[in-house]
């Protein structure tokens, strides 16, 4: 395990991999599969609004969770602000120091305070015992984000927002 900053590659240590890796990058499948449902798309001529792409992806998401109702948004931005919205938050909300800036933005713009907690060095998501600590009477959400496809101790954060 790397122990410092001059033990990783971008800054002189040995590189674990050997060619950059790419975070963002998509993962399309299988190509000729997805042209099709592009060019199928641009037939329609119906590119947005409620769209058959969206509905076949909402009733996708139902059965794959089990749900009778899932809305699709644009954006993670927008899914928080609804969120916001809907269940009314307030107060103070605690969330990761190591997330998007929406995930502030989201709340600040309905007047929910962010209140930033460390991460677990190790899977860059919430560390469940800092959260603890930072939870007072104004709490009344915890957002945890996972990353990088790690997700974060759910369970733990549910126990702790009971």
């Amino acid at each position: 395990m790397k122990s410092n900053l001059a033990d990783l590659g971008i800054f002189g240590g040995t590189p674990e991999f050997d060619r950059d890796l790419h975070v963002g990058r998509p993962n399309i499948g299988d190509r000729q599969a997805l042209l099709k449902r592009i060019n199928d798309l641009l037939d329609r001529r119906w590119l947005t609004n409620d769209g058959p792409l969206l509905q076949e992806f909402e009733q996708r998401i139902c059965q794959l969770i089990g749900v009778k109702h899932c809305v699709g948004v644009c954006n993670a931005t927008i899914g928080l602000e609804i969120l916001a919205k809907a269940i009314g938050l307030s107060g103070e909300v605690i969330l990761p120091s190591f997330t998007f800036i929406a995930t502030a933005h989201a709340l600040r713009w309905h007047g929910v305070t962010p209140v930033f907690c460390d991460i677990d060095p190790a899977t860059h998501n919430l560390d469940p015992g800092r959260v603890e600590e930072l939870i007072t009477g104004r709490t009344t959400a915890i957002i945890g984000v996972h990353v990088w496809g790690r997700p974060c101790n759910v369970d733990a954060l549910a126990d702790l927002a009971r």
